[in-house]
Formats: structure tokens, sequence, C-alpha cells
């Protein structure tokens, strides 16, 4: 009795049902524990009253995304606007959102096949008996491609970490540019306040100047003690010596905004160096809700970023297992 072999279009069909199944096993849901963002609760209204012109109304995103502009100084804008372009704290948190974005890209790049090519050329000689040499060429050329299927779904595991780091150094450089821009505006304002009360020190002294010269005379007159004239030079004498600690701390003042705009100390001290008001803040300032506040934080935004990732490394763990 003859046994009847395979047809042939069994092979194809079978091919075929293993390429689905392998297709449908890779579809399927990945291992590990999907991440639940964490439902924190916050207080809907502040512990303390607010006062000095703060209210709990929704601040507008323009007026969150360039809030000095509220204080209409343009000296101010322009430091800020040097500020983002060429601080050094900056520029790495944008290198490292970079490097964030490079490496959800290498996670990326896993669901595609990989190609590999291949190419040689050899040249040989052969000198016969008789005298007479004859040359050949060999060429030979070679490609592959292989593909790994995410059965256990470690590759999308991977991929959700990867986004998830990129949204957390994204987070972590707003949090830097933030802190950028308020200790900019911060110096800023410290500079115009300590010329406004060097300004004023100015004039005392010389008011000063003017009394105990007026005291001397009525001493010399008769009219006054030798007490009185001690008391006028002491009082003057005092408020000379605060003069300075003020062009100190003004001095102080300026470098520290130099290095802030990643430029050398005493470059901003010719432009800055004409005394202007100080920046007035508006009347009334919205500073929303608390739960409104941490959601506007960076750093907290950034670390919830950062316990997704955490949490797709677990799938990425188990997937390996």
């Amino acid at each position: 009795m003859k046994t009847s072999k395979p047809s042939r279009l069994f092979r194809p069909a079978a091919g075929a049902l293993l390429l689905a199944l392998l297709l449908f096993l890779s579809g399927c849901a990945a291992v590990g524990p999907d991440y639940i963002r964490p439902d924190t609760p916050a207080p809907n209204d502040w512990h303390t009253p607010l006062r000095g012109g703060l209210t709990t109304a929704q601040e507008g995103p323009a007026d969150s995304a360039s809030w000095w502009t509220l204080f209409q100084d343009p000296q101010l804008s322009t430091l800020l606007d040097r500020a983002v372009a060429g601080n050094l704290d900056g520029k790495k948190a944008r290198a490292r959102l970079r490097e964030a974005r490079a490496r959800r890209g290498t996670a990326q790049a896993a669901f595609a096949p990989a190609l590999d090519a291949s190419g040689s050329a050899t040249w040989g000689q052969t000198i016969r008996d008789t005298g007479t040499a004859t040359g050949s060429d060999l060429y030979s050329a070679g490609f592959d491609a292989a593909w790994e299927l995410d059965i256990f779904g470690g590759l999308r595991r991977s991929l959700e970490a990867a986004e998830a780091d990129l949204q957390a150094v994204r987070e972590e450089s707003r949090a830097t540019l933030v802190s950028l821009l308020a200790e900019t505006a911060l110096n800023y304002v410290e500079v115009r306040t300590l010329q406004a009360e060097l300004a004023a020190l100015a004039a005392n002294l010389a008011t000063q100047e003017d009394t105990y010269q007026l005291v001397v005379w009525r001493q010399q007159a008769g009219l006054s003690d030798d007490l009185a004239v001690q008391q006028a030079r002491y009082n003057l004498e005092n408020t000379r010596s605060e003069m300075p600690v003020l062009r100190r701390s003004l001095e102080e003042a300026l470098n520290r905004l130099a290095v802030l705009l990643g430029e050398q100390p005493g470059r901003v001290h010719a432009e800055l160096s004409p005394p202007t008001a100080i920046p007035v803040p508006p009347v009334q300032v919205a500073v929303g809700l608390p739960a409104e506040a941490l959601r506007r934080r960076p750093d907290v935004r950034r670390t919830e970023r950062e316990l997704a990732a955490q949490t797709a490394r677990v799938g990425i763990a188990t997937a390996e297992l």
C-alpha cells in the first residue's frame, strides 16, 4: 500500500498559518503592569487667606508663558531672552532633550527589520610553467534581513519607557527654564533696587554733610556745643559707611546677572549702569488653586513621568524572563 505524499499546497498554507500565529502573538497585550497615573488629592483652598493682590483666579496660558511682560520693562524682557539663549544650564538641558529624543528613536527603530549587507572582491594570478600568467576576479555580495517579533511586548514596553523618559526630560528642561527666568528677573530687580538705594543714600549723605557743616558753624559762633558737632559727625560717617556695602552688593548682583546670561562678569555693567525705575508688579496676580499650582509645576510632572518610565521597565524585565 502506497502512502500519499503531502500536497505542495499545504506547505505555503502552513507557513502562512505560522506567520499569522506569530503576528497574533506579537499583537497581544504586553506583559508587566500597565501604568496608571496616581491620584494625588490636593486641597481646593489655600490654608491661609490670600493677601497683597493675590487671587484664586485662573491664570491664562499666555500670562504663564511670558509672565515677565506684566512688568512692562523692555530691558528685563531683553535680558530674559539672552538668558534663554546663552545660559549654560539651559544649553545642557536642551542637549539632554535631544539625547532623549534620539533614545526614543532608537527604541522605535527596533520594530523595523534589521538589514545587513556585505560585499567582497578578490583578484588572483596564476603563473604556469610556460611562463604565462592568467588573472581572475572573484566578486561576492550578501544581503540579510532579520526581524524580531515582539511576542511578549518587551519592545513595546521599551518604547513606552523611552517616551516617558523623553517627557520627563522635557519637564526637567522646563524646570530649568523656570528657575533661570526667575533668578534672572530676581537679580535684575535687585540691581534696580540697589541703584535706587544708592541714589537715596547719596542724597541723604549730601543733606547730612550740609547739616554737619551748619552745626560746625553754630558751634564756632557759640550757638551750639561740641556734643552736637560730634553727634552730627557720627550720623554723617555712619551713613557714609553704608555706601561701600551697597556698592559691593550691586557689583555682586551685576556679576550674578552676567553669569546667568552666559557671559563673563562685567559685561552687563555698562548697559545697566544708568539707573531706571524698579519693575512694579500688577495690582492683582492670579495664583489659581493649590491643585492647579501643583499641575503647573514641571518638577511634579517630571516625577510622574519618571514613575511611568520605571513602570514600563518592569514590563521589560518580565518580558526578558
